[in-house]
């Protein structure tokens, strides 16, 4: 998302920009960050929190068992196969993933994972945009879908709706 600077101009975000608010309002104890090496925004972030910082490539991501409260994509998926990436860490059930995707990935297939667009920002040349998953805000509550409404087996052929 650009911004309005004072003078008229804008300015565009980097990754670092959208990183660090995310970890500053999730404060992970554990984080997960899936490419060749972890930005320096989470090294500065591990340094002041004493936080767990693990650094995988995309084929290493299911042979852990202890589960991350967070997940970093590094690197920016391009392709539709690099959506495997988001869809495994989705799968592990972790509670918050945060990666960036190429402007020529369709949103479309992130939206099919569940994932919501973000910010965009700049990487050297391209531009980027972020995205976002929440286990908590993914499956939001619907009044009908709870007992009172329809398991009830005392209400069985007592209400007709």
């Amino acid at each position: 998302m650009l911004y309005p600077r004072s003078g008229g101009a804008l300015r565009t975000l980097s990754p670092d920009s959208i990183i660090a608010p995310w970890l500053e309002t999730i404060q992970p104890n554990k984080l997960w960050v899936i490419g060749t090496s972890a930005p320096s925004v989470v090294g500065d972030y591990q340094i002041h929190t004493d936080s767990e910082v693990a650094v995988f490539n995309s084929a290493e991501i299911c042979s852990h068992h202890e589960m991350p409260k967070a997940a970093l994509i590094a690197r920016p998926l391009t392709t539709q196969k690099d959506l495997l990436i988001a869809g495994q860490l989705r799968n592990l059930l972790i509670p918050d993933i945060l990666g960036f995707a190429s402007e020529k990935l369709a949103p479309e297939s992130l939206y099919a994972l569940a994932f919501k667009r973000g910010e965009e920002c700049q990487e050297k040349t391209f531009s980027l945009f972020s995205f976002h998953y929440s286990l908590a805000s993914y499956n939001h509550v619907r009044v009908w879908n709870n007992p009172r409404f329809w398991a009830n087996p005392e209400n069985w052929n007592r209400y007709w709706w």
